[in-house]
């Protein structure tokens, strides 16, 4: 009985988690895809010349388009260095060095001064933190009528009481998402006013289609690719269980984003 327990403890540990795809194969997801970012840029105001915070800045899609398109300084933060990785080259790609620079940060102690930036974005980021803790870290390297963007998970409903453990489970991170009206207390009790909130549901298909635009047709394939052909995510996908199909729907049926503007 003693060794059936190893074997089933060895077992867990090789499942295949989200956050491997992130670390092993240097790819992020976009909720709500570039469309969603675009928005969120655009709600916060942000024009030529200002100098822009991208918190959790991913392979540095958003920065960079930020940096063309908007002609803004863009500090694209991220707590791992493999996708910090990526942003880089993705940086050289987009020929955008002179406007963009990367950092390893921790969004929990942001290394800036108080009042340095004119935005920051964060897509994704604080449902794997402290949420209160980073919106107030935010909240202090912004400038005096600063915008806070933020893209985020978020509860459609309330969620069955399994839900969330299902999510950590799956994601391998701790995972905190709110519903729309709880964000909205997290940046208040920072300090923030809540200029806007907008709640979607996911549109699988577009978001499937959307990540090949973030990431490029063959960046996203490769890694796809190689994904699938690791033994621990056949296994991970094969041996599915009842729990785990539940979870899922349980997701598809409960969990869209958000897109939330905060001025300081």
């Amino acid at each position: 009985m003693q060794e059936n327990k190893k074997l089933k403890t060895i077992s867990e540990q090789k499942k295949f988690t989200i956050y491997d795809s992130w670390e092993r194969f240097g790819i992020t997801k976009h909720w709500g895809t570039v469309a969603a970012t675009r928005r969120l840029i655009e709600l916060c105001r942000i024009t030529s010349g200002q100098r822009i915070l991208d918190i959790g800045c991913g392979t540095g899609y958003t920065a960079c388009l930020l940096a063309k398109e908007y002609d803004v300084n863009v500090v694209a933060a991220d707590i791992r260095l493999k996708v910090l990785e990526e942003t880089k080259k993705k940086i050289t790609k987009e020929n955008v060095g002179n406007k963009v620079t990367t950092i390893e940060a921790d969004a929990h102690k942001l290394p800036f001064p108080s009042n340095t930036f004119d935005a920051v974005i964060a897509e994704s980021v604080l449902a794997y933190c402290d949420g209160r803790k980073v919106s107030s870290e935010v909240y202090r390297v912004l400038k005096p009528s600063g915008f806070f963007g933020n893209n985020e998970g978020t509860y459609l409903k309330p969620p069955p009481a399994q839900l969330p453990s299902f999510l950590s489970k799956s994601l391998g991170l701790d995972v905190k998402l709110l519903q729309e009206d709880e964000w909205r207390v997290v940046y208040r009790e920072a300090g923030f006013e809540v200029i806007s909130s907008s709640l979607y549901p996911f549109d699988y298909i577009g978001q499937f289609i959307g990540e090949f635009r973030v990431d490029g047709i063959r960046r996203r394939l490769s890694a796809w690719s190689k994904i699938f052909s690791d033994p621990t995510v056949r296994r991970t996908i094969f041996e599915m269980d009842r729990d785990t199909r539940q979870g899922l729907s349980q997701f598809l049926s409960c969990v869209g984003y958000g897109l939330y503007v905060s001025r300081k």
